[in-house]
């Protein structure tokens, strides 16, 4: 019994050291496979950043050969970064793609270096190269999960084994146990935890909130949140940095959490928080000290630039449908966009509005394409008042949807679906296409016409044929020159200015003229003035909103109408209601207005007649000042 004893100590001692150089491999490979997944999504984001650098004549050969090194070492044993291989079918294919299409990559880069209108094959390739990265970093994640699964299946075998013995030899090795269990727990971590900030990854939050919803009886909110704009730390304090915030505000979660509430990471900064409450309000209130702690954290760094919060919030007992946690977390992520939308607001919480939001946004997805293809949207005419002739010069197109059923809906109903949506483009050039034919059509039947500005979408502007697209409509219809306008928000120029004068430049030099919208609502620079060279400027109607601020708002606007004038540069000032509005801007020689004191948007036919009316008018002004001349005359020759 005793020679069995020592024999049974022997190769629980054997098997020990077996099980656990058998848990640091398994550790170490799993930690191997992390490292190359993660070099796979450097060489998926670096790649992008390097295609955006390159539209942007901004060339990196450094990043390029860092790039050349990880796609090198993914497929050799000789690299410098010693990552894994995989032998997964799936992956090798991906991989295969993926080394094809960085190669096709570089070569755009260097076809684009010497000829820049090379561009659309690089935006194409880096696109597809954008998306068999995903598939192959999907691949490999996909085969990690499963070799960790395997893994942890054969530990926890090993593991019976050794509790069995330990039992036969009356609990002799207990510390044994608890030094393996350990390392059990630390590999259950790695397949369940986010490695970065500690929260349960997405999928592992799911399973265990949807199991606690099953069997508990308390009332839960889901919370939804991310950093506005949290692309801006990253970009300007470095990704470190950004990594200390997430810890940190993970953390902070983390210790307030109460037992049967949970904390995952979705991806990048987004959170998702299930908590427990008494009261509504609770919820709000643990959410927003957790909030203050965080900004405060970052106040303290980086000579205090801090980016605020954003949450979507969803009661489970505020929902009509009985969900599991993934529409549940559809709500709660669907709340915090609408934040996102808002000018202050940082909290929203799900509710019948934003359902019936969410609701009707669909309604209108579904059916727009079809739209466009039946020319269900019509072209509405605003004009612009001159202050000198009080003749209506110039107008804007805006833009009606009329259904099939005759309910005309509001362009912020269903413009910002299209951005959404990406398909604004069309919506857009739908818009230009039907000015242009009425304005062909008054030219054929020789009727005076008048400049018509169109709006130009923020996302439309960065389209690599852009220009072309509206040089080709304009010649298309035989439209001539400074008949069109183009109106872009000033917001543009705050990504780029050098490429918004780039593009200026090339519309104006094709007969375009050029003004920048809503003036004075966001970055206003007047710098841009003398750099951009546009033809009108059009002053936001939030500077003629009564205000308690209005002497100053007064001397601001004269201000920039004299600094204007003096460019050369037309001002047109919008949202113009009142009489007093219209002496005060007389006074100041502001040259055009638009808003509701002369005229709203108009329906084409309406349009015309004031064009046809005021033309009218102009001919009966030549003509009586030529008979005032020719009766002087007459006078002059008889006396």
């Amino acid at each position: 019994m005793k020679k069995l004893g020592k024999i049974s100590v022997l190769v629980l001692f054997l098997l020990s050291i077996f099980v656990g150089s058998f848990t640091v491999y398994s550790i170490s490979k799993v930690q191997s496979y992390g490292t190359l997944i993660n070099y796979l999504g450097i060489v998926r984001g670096a790649t992008q950043r390097l295609v955006k650098l390159e539209l942007q004549h901004h060339h990196n050969d450094e990043l390029i050969a860092y790039l050349d090194d990880i796609i090198y070492d993914l497929n050799n044993n000789d690299g410098k970064y010693q990552l894994v291989k995989i032998t997964d079918a799936e992956y090798k294919s991906q991989f295969a793609s993926l080394k094809l299409l960085w190669h096709r990559v570089k070569n755009d880069i260097y076809a684009i270096r010497l000829n820049p209108a090379a561009s659309p094959a690089l935006l194409q390739d880096s696109e597809f190269h954008f998306e068999v990265a995903n598939n192959t970093v999907f691949a490999a994640d996909n085969y990690t999960t499963a070799k960790s699964h395997q893994l942890t299946l054969l530990s926890a075998l090993m593991l019976a084994g050794i509790i069995i013995m330990w039992i036969a030899l009356f609990m002799v090795y207990l510390r044994k146990l608890y030094s393996l269990e350990s390392s059990n727990k630390t590999l259950y971590d790695i397949t369940t935890k986010d490695p970065l900030t500690g929260a349960y990854n997405f999928e592992t939050f799911k399973k265990k909130a949807q199991k606690i919803l099953n069997s508990s009886d308390k009332n839960y909110a889901l919370t939804y949140v991310d950093f506005a704009d949290f692309k801006y730390i990253n970009d300007v304090f470095g990704y470190k940095y950004g990594d200390d915030i997430l810890i940190n505000y993970a953390a902070i979660i983390s210790s307030e959490l109460r037992p049967e509430e949970l904390l995952g990471r979705v991806s990048a900064d987004n959170f998702v928080i299930l908590r427990y409450y008494n009261e509504k309000n609770d919820i709000m209130l643990r959410q927003q000290q957790v909030d203050i702690k965080i900004t405060e954290f970052m106040h303290d760094m980086h000579g205090g630039q801090a980016v605020s919060v954003q949450c979507g919030i969803c009661y489970l007992n505020d929902l009509e449908e009985d969900l599991q946690i993934e529409g549940i977390l559809d709500r709660a992520n669907y709340a915090r966009k609408t934040v996102k939308t808002g000018l202050h607001r940082k909290y929203a919480i799900y509710d019948e509005s934003i359902r019936k939001q969410l609701r009707y946004e669909k309604s209108i997805e579904n059916r727009m394409l079809k739209a466009l293809e039946n020319e269900e949207f019509l072209v509405y005419y605003q004009p612009k008042v001159d202050l000198k002739t009080g003749l209506a010069t110039q107008a804007e197109a805006l833009v009606r949807w009329q259904t099939d059923d005759n309910l005309i809906i509001p362009p912020d109903k269903f413009i910002p679906v299209f951005e959404k949506k990406y398909l604004i483009s069309s919506l857009d050039q739908y818009v230009l296409k039907k000015v242009c034919a009425f304005i062909r059509r008054r030219l054929d039947a020789d009727l005076p016409v008048n400049t018509i500005s169109v709006n130009v979408s923020r996302l439309q502007f960065y389209n690599s044929d852009f220009v072309k697209t509206y040089e080709d409509i304009k010649n298309k219809f035989r439209i001539p020159d400074n008949l069109l306008e183009i109106e872009i928000t000033e917001s543009i120029a705050f990504d780029n200015v050098f490429f918004l004068e780039k593009i200026v430049t090339e519309l104006k030099s094709k007969g375009f003229l050029i003004s920048i919208d809503d003036f004075g609502t966001g970055f206003s620079s007047l710098s841009l003035l003398k750099n951009i060279p546009i033809d009108v400027l059009k002053i936001d109607q939030s500077f003629f909103k009564e205000s308690v601020h209005k002497e100053k708002d007064n001397i601001v606007i004269k201000g920039i109408i004299d600094l204007v004038n003096k460019l050369g540069i037309r001002t047109v000032a919008e949202g113009i209601e009142t009489a007093e509005q219209v002496d005060f801007l007389k006074a100041v020689n502001c040259n055009m207005i638009q808003g509701y004191f002369f005229y709203r948007p108009l329906p084409e036919d309406n349009f015309e007649q004031i064009l046809n009316k005021e033309y009218a008018i102009k001919e009966t002004a030549v003509q009586s000042e030529a008979e005032f001349f020719i009766t002087e005359d007459w006078t002059l020759q008889n006396n």
